[in-house]
């Protein structure tokens, strides 16, 4: 009550006096006039901005102070720091453009996803498509498109191929299990980061990274007219050339060749045995019976088909 002026009091002392005195209709109306009268010259002279409560209703006096608080605050202007003031103003002009993805790009500031290192400019990542692509190559002749021959052919690094080719595996897997791919979350993610193509012929990585262990620097005098060749080289340097240690990783590649593992089971995908047809004989069809005949020591199984077709499938 002692933070209400003097008009919003005075109509709750009538109410109370009202309540507890009978036969006080004219006084009452009087006393209304008049607080009445007293709250319009409060309001016309903006000391407080309050509206009148009616007689009747059942409002508390804790409630029409919490309002008045409330008005108070909201009419007392928000004061903001100068940088939080400079960056609204940036937003409404420069950083305007900022406020929604660009359809054709990206929309880094100042070009880059770091604007304070201008010199820093990404290569576009690869495609979905392009992976999905790689990932239906390698499995429809995993001899031909090994992963080596599938980083000539897209330009990247041999581990890139088969660590996209494991992600995908495990995509597939998880797809058969129930789970829900985020498709339009990928193509949106592709549009903010610039891939325009499926094929980006922008990127180019080595195949292979061989890093030898660089020690201090060594010199060495060689006449002008002197063969100095790549094996003097490593002779000097004490190490192996380079041609000997691709054709390491080469035959390493030969001796364990990449397969696909399963990331539930923890154990390689089997192929499917692949079948010789020997022969066809119609004569030796049989509509009800199909036959197989098992070699132990060959490790080999001869099946004749329904049809009469005979074939050889070799176990691995």
């Amino acid at each position: 009550m002692a933070s209400l002026s003097p008009a919003t009091r005075a109509l709750w002392s009538l109410r109370a006096t009202k309540a507890f005195l009978p036969g006080t209709a004219s006084t009452s109306t009087r006393l209304l006039h008049s607080s009445h009268f007293l709250y319009k010259e409060e309001k016309s002279e903006g000391d407080v901005t309050e509206e009148t409560v009616p007689a009747d209703e059942g409002v508390s006096a804790s409630d029409a102070s919490e309002e008045a608080a409330k008005t108070t605050e909201a009419a007392t202007p928000t004061k903001l720091p100068y940088r939080r003031k400079k960056f609204h103003m940036w937003l409404q002009t420069e950083g305007a453009r900022y406020a929604t993805p660009s359809a054709t790009g990206t929309n880094y500031v100042g070009r880059s996803p770091f604007p304070m290192n201008p010199l820093f400019k990404p290569t576009p990542p690869m495609s979905n498509f392009a992976k999905d692509e790689i990932y239906r190559m390698h499995m429809e002749d995993n001899r031909k498109w090994t992963p080596r021959q599938l980083g000539i052919e897209y330009n990247i690094s041999i581990k890139r191929v088969e660590a996209i080719l494991r992600l995908k595996h495990m995509e597939k897997e998880m797809i058969a299990e129930g789970f829900v791919a985020q498709d339009h979350f990928t193509a949106g993610m592709e549009q903010l980061m610039g891939v325009r193509s499926k094929r980006h012929a922008g990127i180019k990585e080595p195949l292979t990274d061989i890093l030898p262990n660089v020690g201090s620097p060594k010199f060495e005098a060689v006449d002008e007219d002197q063969e100095f060749t790549a094996e003097d080289a490593a002779r000097v340097l004490k190490r192996r050339p380079l041609a000997e240690i691709k054709a390491q990783q080469l035959e390493e590649e030969r001796q364990k060749p990449f397969k696909l593992v399963d990331s539930i089971r923890g154990v390689s995908k089997q192929e499917a045995p692949k079948t010789t047809i020997i022969s066809k004989n119609a004569s030796a069809a049989s509509p009800r019976f199909k036959f197989a005949i098992t070699d132990t020591s060959s490790k080999s199984t001869l099946i004749r088909d329904k049809d009469g077709t005979l074939g050889r499938v070799q176990q691995s």
